[in-house]
């Protein structure tokens, strides 16, 4: 088991199986997506003030999707409690809004989109008083991501080219599971 997600980054390409991933893009399409402005802390905005707009569903416990990232997460020896899921889609931004997120282990995955470098997640280490782009991964459909929510990180879809994506995200933390 993976107890210690420190520092931890690891891409998964061909993240769920064939059959599961078109019945994912099946429910993409029959979605209803509410628009929902994002404000992070003030401790995590840095010299970044504005607000993101994102279009979102909340995933419950019980969805097919759900159920299928924890069985691959427990399979990878993660057993991680306290649960949030969500389809997100979002386009082009402005600029770069690197953050934190809260508790122990973040997986995106990819699911739809042009398979573009500038529509992927940039990773940035802290040097001095400045964030600096350290890391990048490319958006690939199907992509999993899974990291330490500690290491500031921001969608890559401020720069020239990059395009709509449509991603899962999946929140973990140790503890009692969240009821939803």
């Amino acid at each position: 088991m993976i107890n210690d997600t420190k520092d931890l980054l690891i891409v998964k390409d061909n993240f769920f199986n064939k059959d599961i991933y078109e019945k994912i893009l099946i429910n993409l399409s029959t979605l209803n997506f509410v628009s929902r402005n994002v404000s992070l802390k003030e401790s995590q905005m840095n010299e970044y003030e504005s607000n993101k707009v994102y279009f979102n569903v909340k995933l419950n416990l019980t969805h097919f999707a759900v159920q299928e990232v924890s069985k691959l997460l427990s399979d990878y020896g993660f057993n991680l409690k306290k649960r949030e899921h969500s389809y997100f889609l979002s386009g082009k931004h402005k600029e770069a809004f690197p953050h934190q997120d809260e508790g122990v282990l973040n997986c995106i995955v990819y699911l739809k989109g042009k398979e573009l470098l500038n529509s992927g997640t940039g990773f940035y280490d802290r040097q001095k008083d400045e964030l600096v782009l350290n890391r990048h991964i490319g958006f690939k459909e199907n992509r999993a991501i899974m990291f330490d929510p500690k290491i500031f990180h921001s969608s890559l879809q401020f720069n020239e080219g990059a395009g709509t994506r449509y991603i899962m995200s999946n929140f973990f933390d140790r503890g009692k599971e969240k009821n939803e």
